[in-house]
């Protein structure tokens, strides 16, 4: 791959035949991608974990990336950027505030960057503060980097889940930001409200036939036309491909019993002169199966599906819906000595469906887990929860299987197998140690496990954020459906409005009702 640096008109990139393949493994992760990006376009790149969108970005940056072969030919005039990467990047953690705003940044437009401060609440005083990045909160890290970079000159912007650790607020403040500037945006992302307020073309990688193939579309469409497109698309092909094989099914019927029949009749015949005139119509018979055979191959071919997620709760015993689990009165919560919020009051019922938010460091996890403490003291509550960090509950030595195994026996390890073939681990994946998946495969693999597990209630930590937004919608029925109680702490628009039947938002005061509605 290489860069030449030439403008084509307003053509900010220009794409040929890109093909990026995974030097350990030798599997392609982009196939045959050809596009043209055009100034001020904003295209996001979506994709279940471990397809290599991340991987995408960086080459589209012009990085060098060793453990990949690149083939094809990226052109491209671009002569300055700015990124802001999915994780805080190592050589920023020990760097002070100070220095990343004064000392290394002869760039910056000062004045943008007061302005970004202001709209993003962040004192500004801090900016020449000795604090080291690696201290603040997710979400603060995320908000000077972004002041940073926007208060520099760009020609593109590239973004890597720039919604994750943000809170809604400041998520609004960022879609509003992309669809107002002028320059190019190229970003990923995994949340479909995000992406439907933003993107106006869509990069999809795909991983399919138990992820050993790459299929990478391209649509110059909005995400929400993109996904009903697709819907749209994967229906009529479906169907198509159902007609044609009950048409070849009959056609096939037919042409077996007159095989059959010529096959008796031969046999029977003690004429000669009618057997050659049988063996003449077998010839023709056999010749026809073979036309049949080779018109198969071009028949319509029920289309892949990569990001199913085929899972639903069964025999789930709820507890009574007017069952109180949990009463705070004007309780305070903590961390050692710190009050994050006072005055705390709260209810929950045995089928509650109750949605969290509020601003970035305000002590929603903290909250969440204060809920677990009180509930997993209760002798009738089996609880389930999947964490916002995954390896906190998961054994990451172990395989898939066996993290998932209780007793180890014959029939229960292939009802596993089974499961976790369903959600698409191909059989070396089951066996790996769960340190080597992807976030969207050990995400799966923490849904199998409260779905096997049975449980009466859930706590949820962000649990749609490592998911590809195609399969999120699978995600919301499994717990729409849910039929016990479940409390969730999430920044994710659709799923709080599809799941939950209460909303409050956490405050250093407290915890305040909040309409659905108004979400």
């Amino acid at each position: 791959m290489h860069y030449r640096h030439s403008r084509k008109g307003n053509n900010m990139i220009k794409i040929n035949h890109l093909t990026i393949t995974q030097n350990k493994d030798l599997r392609d992760l982009v196939s045959d991608l050809s596009m043209t990006i055009q100034d001020g376009e904003k295209v996001a790149i979506i994709g279940e974990e471990g397809n290599g969108k991340s991987t995408l970005l960086r080459d589209l940056m012009g990085e060098a990336l060793p453990d990949f072969t690149i083939k094809g030919d990226i052109q491209s005039n671009l002569q300055s950027l700015a990124y802001i990467p999915q994780k805080l990047p190592e050589e920023l953690k020990n760097r002070t505030l100070h220095d990343y705003f004064f000392l290394e940044s002869t760039d910056l437009d000062y004045s943008i960057l007061y302005r970004l401060a202001e709209e993003l609440h962040f004192d500004s005083d801090r900016f020449a503060s000795e604090q080291k990045i690696g201290s603040l909160s997710g979400g603060e890290a995320l908000k000077i980097q972004l002041i940073h970079e926007l208060a520099k000159p760009f020609e593109i912007l590239f973004l890597d889940e720039p919604s994750n650790d943000l809170d809604l607020e400041t998520v609004d403040w960022l879609k509003r930001q992309i669809q107002k500037i002028r320059q190019t945006v190229i970003f990923i992302s995994h949340d479909e409200d995000f992406l439907s307020q933003t993107a106006d073309t869509i990069v999809h990688l795909r991983l399919v036939k138990h992820r050993k193939e790459a299929e990478t579309l391209v649509e110059h469409l909005d995400y929400d036309r993109y996904s009903e497109q697709r819907k749209a698309s994967f229906a009529r092909q479906s169907q198509q491909a159902a007609n044609d094989q009950r048409a070849y099914d009959k056609t096939m019927e037919k042409h077996r019993r007159v095989k059959q029949n010529v096959e008796t009749a031969l046999r029977a015949t003690k004429d000669s002169t009618a057997g050659r005139l049988l063996a003449k119509k077998m010839k023709t018979v056999l010749s026809q199966e073979k036309r049949y055979e080779k018109a198969a191959q071009s028949m319509a071919q029920k289309p892949l599906e990569e990001e199913q997620i085929q899972l639903f709760f069964s025999d789930i015993q709820p507890l009574a819906a007017s069952k109180v689990l949990v009463q705070l009165e004007k309780e305070n919560l903590s961390i050692g000595q710190r009050i994050l919020a006072q005055e705390l009051r709260l209810t929950v019922r045995g089928q509650d469906k109750i949605g969290i938010i509020g601003p970035n460091g305000v002590g929603k996890s903290t909250l969440l887990a204060k809920l677990q403490q009180l509930l997993s003291a209760k002798r009738e509550i089996s609880l389930g929860f999947m964490p916002q960090d995954y390896h906190k509950k998961l054994q990451l030595e172990m395989s898939p299987v066996a993290y998932l195994s209780q007793t180890g026996q014959k029939e229960e390890l292939q009802k596993i197998q089974s499961h976790l073939a369903s959600l698409n681990f191909s059989y070396p994946e089951m066996q790996h140690q769960i340190c080597s998946l992807s976030g969207g495969q050990q995400g799966k693999l923490l849904l199998l496990e409260l779905v096997l597990r049975k449980p009466n209630f859930l706590l949820l930590d962000e649990p749609t954020r490592n998911f590809s937004p195609t399969s999120q919608p699978e995600i919301r029925k499994l717990f729409a459906s849910y039929p016990g109680g479940l409390i969730t702490v999430s920044h994710d628009r659709r799923f709080l409005k599809e799941v939950c039947t209460s909303l409050y938002r956490l405050t250093e005061n407290g915890l305040e009702v909040v309409a659905l509605q108004d979400l």
